[in-house]
């Protein structure tokens, strides 16, 4: 999961690794054997003019979601969309339901990376229950941009945190986990401020000539020229 401040370059770090912006400098290197799919937080894949039964099954009454053959109508009633509702227009559906669509279609892709920039917008509890189930059962890489802190915790395995700057720090686990971790480096980062500022004024102490020494040197100096 990517987090960060909005405007901090999260959604840019994204379209650098797809390609749809060119990098100002350094190098991109993807690997081989990519099989990409897309989730898009304005929704620009969607065509309009479309049924989601046209949109998610390409003009095919049947489609194969994870190796196995599926109905696509049936497909979709997964994703809360009546056979009514799934040949009706898309330009009537609302923001929720458009997104919930967009998922269907993604997760219908034999994807081995996924990319996901806010899928969780706009979406009620039962399609984000169903967007939970399919993320964890996935076998690919996840790339998940999110403020739904609930939601990293239950999907991601590890955090890129954008710390401003340019600098990406990598924590394991989920958002909980990575506000403990950070919370223990900040302690330990802050102990060892103490230690080493108490053992520059232990050296400080040291290095001065001790009163009593002084005190003593003085005294026999004056005992012996009164002698």
């Amino acid at each position: 999961a990517l987090v960060g401040p909005n405007g901090c370059g999260k959604t840019t770090l994204i379209k650098l690794l797809l390609q749809a912006l060119p990098a100002d400098c350094g190098q991109i290197r993807l690997g081989t054997n990519i099989q990409l799919a897309y989730f898009d937080q304005l929704q620009q894949q969607i065509d309009e003019h479309l049924t989601p039964l046209e949109f998610v099954g390409e003009g095919r009454t049947h489609i194969e979601v994870d190796g196995v053959e599926r109905h696509t109508i049936s497909y979709l009633q997964e994703f809360l969309f009546s056979p009514q509702a799934a040949r009706g227009p898309i330009k009537v559906l609302s923001g929720g339901e458009r997104n919930r669509l967009l998922l269907a279609k993604i997760l219908s892709k034999p994807a081995n990376l996924l990319v996901l920039d806010e899928p969780t917008n706009d979406l009620d509890i039962e399609t984000l229950e169903i967007l939970e189930s399919r993320l964890v059962a996935y076998t690919g890489t996840l790339l998940l941009v999110s403020h739904d802190r609930e939601f990293i915790d239950r999907v991601a395995t590890s955090i890129w945190r954008f710390e401003g700057e340019g600098k990406i720090r990598e924590y394991i686990g989920g958002y909980e986990d990575m506000l403990s971790q950070s919370h223990a480096a900040h302690s330990n980062a802050v102990n060892k401020e103490n230690k080493n500022t108490d053992t520059q004024k232990l050296q400080q102490k040291m290095s001065r000539p001790s009163n009593s020494r002084k005190l003593r040197y003085h005294h026999e100096q004056m005992h012996l020229r009164f002698i």
